[in-house]
């Protein structure tokens, strides 16, 4: 908290210039869209992005670096990231797009759209579950190996339980049901690559692709018969191969690895 009073003049400017920010792509966004559905994208990538950044400055200017280069070498960050790579681009119906189930209604220009939609969610959400809550986690529980194995599974379970809000956006509660679950599966998995890699460019990379390849069809057009047979042997198959391969990353971290993301680094704020 000290450090973070000591750079109260520098925070405050960030805010109101995000705000300000928000302000200026709202306008971009009114003159350079007709069709409302790249409004309401505009609007939320702007609202996602800045708030993004406002904690992850508040968080740096406590003395918490989100994005450290990782201790080890890029062969092994690749090694950690492909998976969860995997798993993001198997989200995509490929199996619908191949025997052409699959039309788009919307404007070429709103599929990149939500692309960058995608990547503000990632960028939002990873901030806060795996930058903040997680990380408080890592700091309040036992730091043991059981501690942190329990930091990421109630940061994961927090951040699939904050999906039951979609029920008051006229989801049906089976399908809501099955993204709190599958939400807290991937939290656990991309809690587990940020504590591997100690940077949340990777979870929130990860993250923004599961989302996009796996809603873009259904955000701006329509899927039929989304979940074949192939589809669903090839995601239990991957599915099975991802738990199990960062179960045996998760037990090869290191304690140092894991505190240089919990532990204050003065040097940086």
């Amino acid at each position: 908290m000290n450090n973070l009073m000591k750079h109260k003049k520098l925070l405050i400017f960030i805010v109101s210039s995000s705000f300000f920010t928000i302000l200026v792509i709202h306008l971009l966004g009114i003159v350079s869209f007709s069709d409302l559905v790249s409004k309401e994208m505009i609007k939320d990538i702007s609202i996602r992005l800045v708030f993004s950044i406002i904690l992850i400055s508040i968080m740096y200017f406590m003395g918490y670096s989100l994005f450290k280069k990782p201790s080890k070498s890029w062969i092994y960050v690749v090694i950690i990231v492909v998976p969860g790579l995997l798993i993001a681009l198997n989200n995509f119906p490929i199996s619908a797009y191949l025997a052409e189930r699959i039309t788009i209604t919307k404007p070429i220009h709103a599929v990149y759209l939500y692309a960058i939609e995608c990547f503000s969610i990632g960028f939002l959400e990873e901030t806060v579950f795996r930058g903040i809550i997680l990380i408080v986690l890592l700091q309040r529980l036992s730091q043991t190996r059981n501690g942190y194995f329990m930091a990421i599974i109630i940061s994961s379970a927090f951040f699939g339980i904050i999906h039951l809000l979609n029920l008051f956006n006229s989801a049906s509660v089976s399908a809501t049901l099955l993204q709190v679950a599958y939400s807290f599966l991937m939290g656990i998995m991309w809690g587990v690559i940020y504590l591997a890699t100690q940077n949340l460019i990777f979870p929130i990379l990860l993250h923004a692709m599961y989302d996009f390849f796996g809603q873009v069809l259904f955000r701006l057009g329509t899927v039929t018969n989304r979940f074949d047979f192939t589809t669903i042997l090839i995601t239990s198959i991957f599915a099975v191969i991802a738990v199990l391969f960062y179960l045996s990353v998760f037990t090869k971290i290191k304690s140092s690895e894991i505190k240089r993301i919990y532990l204050i680094d003065n040097n940086d704020c």
